[in-house]
C-alpha cells in the first residue's frame, strides 16, 4: 500500500465532511469531499470510494472488475473505502442479480477489511440480512429519507446512516433527523448540489439545536473511525 501521505488534514481546523458525493466541488478549504466513483467512470478526486453502482451493473462481476476495486483500495491511499454499491427495487436489474453482485463486493469488503458505502432503496429487508451473514468492516447507507423506525433498525444492526438535509423535507424526515444519535450518522451532498454541505450541516443543527461546530466535531470523529484503515496515513 502507498503510504505516502498526499494531503494532511489540519486538525486544528474543523471541517465540513461532504460524505458522499459524485463530484469534486471543493466548496472551500473547510470542506472535505468523498467522491463515489464507478470504476467504469473513473475520474480523479482527492478522497475517493470506489463500487459498482446498481444502476450501471447488471451482470455478475468477473475477476477482472473485482480486481480493479482491489487495487485501488489496495495501492492508492486516498482510496477510503468500496462503493457506492447496493440494492435498487425501482431501477437496475432484478433484486436476485443485484443481490449477487453486493455480495461480491462485499466478499472483497472482508478480504480487504475496507468499508462500505451502500444503496438501498425499498431492499432494506435484504440489506439487513445480508448484514447478518456479510457485515465484517463499517457499513453505512447513504442517502437515506425513511422514518426513524427504520432508522433504528438499520442502526441496530450496526449500520451508520448518510442524510442530506434539505429545506423541503417532509415532517417524517425531520422527525427521523431529529430522532437520530449523532454518533452514527454523516452528512452528505450526493448529486443534489442546490445546497452546500455548510447549508446541509446548518439545517441539521438547527433541527438538534446544537451549534454547527458541535455538529462538525462528532462527525469528524465519526469519519476518522469509519475511514480508520486508510485515514491514519492521511493524518500521521
Amino acid at each position: 500500500m502507498d503510504r505516502q501521505i498526499i494531503s494532511k488534514l489540519d486538525i486544528q481546523q474543523l471541517k465540513f465532511i461532504d460524505f458522499h458525493t459524485h463530484s469534486q466541488i471543493q466548496d472551500g478549504d473547510d470542506v472535505l469531499e468523498v467522491v463515489s466513483i464507478h470504476p467504469d467512470k473513473y475520474k480523479h478526486a482527492t478522497y475517493y470510494t470506489i463500487g459498482y453502482h446498481p444502476w450501471w451493473t447488471l451482470n455478475i462481476l468477473d475477476d477482472t472488475q473485482i480486481n480493479i476495486m482491489r487495487m485501488h483500495y489496495l495501492q492508492n491511499s486516498n482510496c477510503l473505502g468500496l462503493g457506492e454499491f447496493g440494492l435498487d427495487k425501482i431501477k437496475g436489474n432484478n433484486l436476485d442479480v443485484q443481490e449477487e453482485i453486493v455480495i461480491q463486493q462485499l466478499l472483497l469488503a472482508n478480504e480487504l477489511n475496507a468499508p462500505v458505502v451502500l444503496h438501498c432503496v425499498r431492499a432494506f429487508d435484504r440489506l439487513l440480512r445480508l448484514a447478518k451473514n456479510y457485515k465484517q468492516t463499517p457499513w453505512v447507507v447513504h442517502g437515506f429519507v425513511r422514518n426513524k423506525t427504520l432508522a433504528q433498525q438499520v442502526i441496530d444492526a450496526g449500520i451508520y446512516l448518510s442524510i442530506a438535509p434539505h429545506n423541503q423535507m417532509t415532517a417524517t424526515m425531520q422527525e427521523m433527523l431529529a430522532y437520530l444519535p449523532e454518533d452514527r450518522m454523516f452528512l452528505e451532498t450526493d448529486s443534489d448540489f442546490t445546497l452546500t454541505i455548510q447549508q446541509r450541516y446548518a439545517i441539521f443543527a438547527d433541527i438538534k439545536g446544537l451549534e454547527i461546530s458541535t455538529i462538525q466535531t462528532v462527525l469528524f470523529e465519526n469519519f476518522k473511525k469509519f475511514f480508520s484503515e486508510k485515514w491514519q496515513y492521511h493524518i500521521g
